[in-house]
């Protein structure tokens, strides 16, 4: 019971943290970051986060879903992050994940993307 409540708490702040910084993000970089994820991500992880993209059917292992709130518990914005510039192979994870080497530059950017992935965790 009580690693249930801890999980949930972690999972409140983390997401109550990511809705502060999304305020603080530029409204440019929260469009590029909505375009970028239309045109890269949703074709693996679907639109809607769930690992169902059009792209994704081939795919082995699976897309993340991202709406998975033990998933979204598990990991910090640092992980995302790292994740969505230097491709899952950079975190261990599935070298099927691209990196985004573009984005380096675009720190503003990669915390849009990231607070659109916590996002998901409520759906």
């Amino acid at each position: 019971m009580r690693a249930r409540i801890l999980g949930m708490t972690i999972a409140v702040l983390a997401l109550a943290g990511t809705a502060w910084a999304a305020e603080n993000i530029p409204a440019a970089a929260v469009t590029e970051a909505d375009q970028i994820w239309t045109t890269r991500c949703a074709l693996c992880h679907g639109a809607g986060g769930k690992g169902d993209g059009p792209a994704a059917a081939p795919l082995n292992p699976k897309p993340r879903d991202m709406t998975d709130k033990k998933w979204q518990a598990s990991v910090d914005d640092k992980h995302i992050e790292l994740v969505i510039v230097k491709g899952g192979q950079a975190a261990n994870l599935s070298p099927m994940m691209a990196a985004n080497p573009d984005l380096e530059a675009k720190p503003e950017v990669v915390k849009a993307l990231c607070a659109k992935v916590r996002s998901l965790g409520g759906k």
